[in-house]
């Protein structure tokens, strides 16, 4: 065998190799993260990649991967969820003021502990959830406009309850939630929520009746209700999952400033969209992995710290995100015309 056809074997072998990889978009994606992780911390002189670092980036991480996780469950049906910062800083303002501020106080008789802050927090995102789900599934109305509507609502919810002003007064064992580590100075706790809600969703997703049934109603809904899936409930479902995880994870994000205000979640309804679409999300639904949606997270996540490391404007932040959408919608489109 001559050199010239060993070599014409090696890099038809590589090329192989490289098909295989690419094929599968999380491989791709996780490709990327690390080439964004090795790129950023080049620009930072190794800052970025320190382990204390690495660890307030998964914190940050985790309110935008845990509401693009409930994201990715609307998409998957075909849907969007504009509400998701709304539902946020409503929920957000509702569990901290039953905890915190005198007038609630007096509601309730006395001051709400967080056991009973937080589910209160988690119900009232599954109700502004069911709104849009109902909206959605009962009267066809468009999921960008039923979710622009409770957004609205929401958003008034959370101001007609800090009227206008920012909530500091946060009871201590909130903190728990947003600056915790197991053990002490370990793993976030922030982090481990996170990836409890990842690895139950994938479990949902993939080993469950429910799973197969929201993946059908996205990819096609008409044959999934001739094969028995009651699709207008599959929507009503979604909902008010992404309403739970947008209230979660204004849990995590108010535990981790100490403070609630609206500009704590600015963004947060398109950095979820931007996560999940990254990570594989079709817009056209039926397609997509919760494995996919936590890297689409973590590339956001990893990005948006390497930029506040070197100083960026603030700003800037804003325009990068919107460009990755932009690319990441046009690669599905571009995918699916290939087809």
């Amino acid at each position: 065998m001559t050199t010239e056809s060993v070599e014409q074997r090696d890099k038809k072998g590589s090329r192989s190799v490289a098909r295989r990889v690419f094929r599968y978009e999380n491989a791709t994606l996780g490709i990327i993260l690390a080439a964004v992780i090795a790129g950023i911390a080049i620009a930072t002189g190794g800052k970025s990649v320190a382990v204390r670092n690495m660890k307030m980036v998964l914190v940050e991480t985790a309110t935008m991967g845990i509401c693009a996780i409930g994201q990715a469950f609307v998409i998957l049906t075909g849907g969007i969820d504009l509400s998701v910062a709304g539902i946020a800083f409503g929920t957000s303002a509702l569990g901290s003021a039953m905890m915190t501020t005198q007038e609630f106080q007096q509601i309730l008789g006395y001051a709400a502990p967080v056991w009973q802050g937080i589910p209160a927090m988690l119900a009232l995102g599954a109700a502004l959830g069911a709104i849009s789900g109902l909206v959605v599934s009962r009267v066809n109305v468009p999921g960008l406009i039923a979710t622009l509507g409770v957004w609205q609502i929401a958003h008034g919810v959370g101001f007609f309850i800090t009227g206008g002003f920012t909530l500091t007064r946060m009871v201590p064992s909130l903190k728990f939630f947003g600056q915790g580590f197991i053990p002490e100075g370990g793993f976030p706790v922030a982090g481990i929520i996170f990836i409890v809600v990842a690895v139950i969703c994938y479990f949902v997703w993939h080993h469950t009746t429910y799973g197969q049934s929201v993946y059908a109603s996205g990819g096609s809904p008409g044959a999934a209700y001739l094969s028995g899936v009651k699709v207008k409930n599959m929507q009503l479902s979604v909902y008010v999952i992404s309403g739970v995880l947008a209230a979660l994870g204004g849990l995590i994000r108010t535990a981790r400033v100490m403070s609630v205000s609206y500009s704590s979640f600015d963004s947060l309804e398109l950095q979820s969209i931007a996560a999940a679409v990254i990570g594989g999300m079709s817009l056209f639904g039926g397609k997509g992995t919760i494995v996919g949606v936590v890297l689409g997270a973590l590339v956001i996540g990893v990005i948006r710290n390497g930029m506040a490391i070197l100083g960026a404007d603030p700003f800037l932040e804003s325009t990068v995100l919107g460009v990755i959408v932009i690319l990441a919608v046009g690669i599905d489109t571009w995918r699916r015309r290939g087809r």
